[in-house]
């Protein structure tokens, strides 16, 4: 037997949770939040990055709006306890995914999660897939409820829709 690539455990995690997905594939990739949003055609703020960092207890999910980047002081303030990004091995352990392609939820075990405000500000938001090529779109409140996520004040951004510190163009 094969085994099971991202894709596919994120499409089976998401029908067990009775969300039809339909993801899009991008051949050449979505290395970025800008990159994502130029090939989907949404604005920055509608990508949903799942960020995972590591604290003394365990994973937490940061689920951040594209346009802004994840303060780890504020999170960590937030939180209460320190934290720092997860390294690709701590992220794949946690989530069954690698780093840019890991989705909102699908998995291993539950992760304690966190929602930028900023996407519940969508209808609709678009996250990734379970590999770094394919995203799909889903409702703000259906992504929250979903997760679980928190509604919390933990990122840097001008709430131009640009990111942090830019004023046009995609990042590098």
């Amino acid at each position: 037997m094969a085994k099971e690539g991202g894709a596919e455990r994120f499409l089976r995690a998401a029908a067990g949770l009775g969300i039809d997905v339909d993801p899009v594939t991008y051949p050449d990739g979505t290395r970025t939040a800008a990159e994502a949003a130029l090939a989907i055609g949404c604005e920055l703020s509608q990508i949903a990055k799942s960020l995972l960092v590591m604290t003394d207890t365990g994973p937490v999910l940061a689920l951040t709006a594209g346009h802004n980047r994840l303060d780890l002081d504020t999170l960590s303030g937030r939180l209460e306890r320190g934290v720092r990004m997860a390294n690709a091995d701590e992220a794949r352990r946690a989530t069954g995914y690698a780093i840019g392609g890991t989705p909102p939820f699908g998995h291993p075990e539950p992760i304690e999660t966190l929602i930028d405000p900023a996407l519940l500000e969508h209808e609709v938001v678009y996250a990734a897939a379970g590999t770094p090529d394919r995203c799909f779109p889903i409702g703000s409140a259906r992504l929250q409820a979903v997760t679980g996520a928190v509604p919390a004040d933990f990122v840097v951004g001008d709430g131009s829709g640009q990111p942090a510190g830019e004023s046009s163009g995609p990042r590098s």
